[in-house]
């Protein structure tokens, strides 16, 4: 069951959890203030991500390609060609590096850091987002960005309920 951070336009609280099987993860301190800036975006969105993906040091077939360490691409078109290796500081390294490339998309958005991770995790989990996507950003349509975020909870033509905690804490953030 997750637990995601409270509904706010501050920062991540430390007294709320995620809970992913049988590990309860928190959250670092982190301001309050919505003046205040979350020092390192990337950090804090790859905190929040690799609890949804967990770290996996061999490539494994992940519905339609190979997924390596925090859920990024390993080579491979087929589930036979799933043979890549990885630590667990490489892993985070191309993790945080998919993070950067994600958020230059949204850098020139005044988005609260919250709803900016929010956003970060679910581009890095659906890869390229819908048409739309930009457009509700841009025009700070929340709420639908909310709705269509939540209909990305399919996986190979079955509904997960993995992505549908990850769609519920990612859009409780907004």
């Amino acid at each position: 069951m997750v637990i995601a951070p409270e509904k706010t336009k501050t920062k991540i609280k430390s007294d709320k959890t995620i809970k992913k099987s049988d590990k309860t993860i928190n959250f670092s301190d982190k301001v309050t203030e919505k003046s205040d800036k979350i020092e390192n975006i990337e950090e804090e969105a790859f905190e929040f991500i690799k609890h949804f993906e967990g770290f996996t040091p061999k490539a494994e077939w992940d519905h339609k390609h190979c997924s390596i360490g925090y859920g990024t691409n390993s080579p491979g078109l087929r589930p036979e060609d799933c043979r890549e290796l990885i630590t667990e500081a490489e892993a985070r390294k191309r993790a945080i590096q998919k993070i950067k490339d994600i958020r230059k998309h949204f850098n020139f958005y005044d988005l609260d850091d919250n709803v900016e991770i929010a956003l970060i995790s679910f581009t890095y989990n659906i890869g390229k987002p819908p048409a739309n996507y930009r457009w509700y950003i841009k025009n700070n349509y929340k709420k639908a960005l909310k709705n269509l975020m939540l209909k990305y909870v399919y996986a190979s033509g079955q509904k997960l309920k993995g992505l549908e905690k990850r769609r519920r804490a990612e859009t409780d953030l907004f």
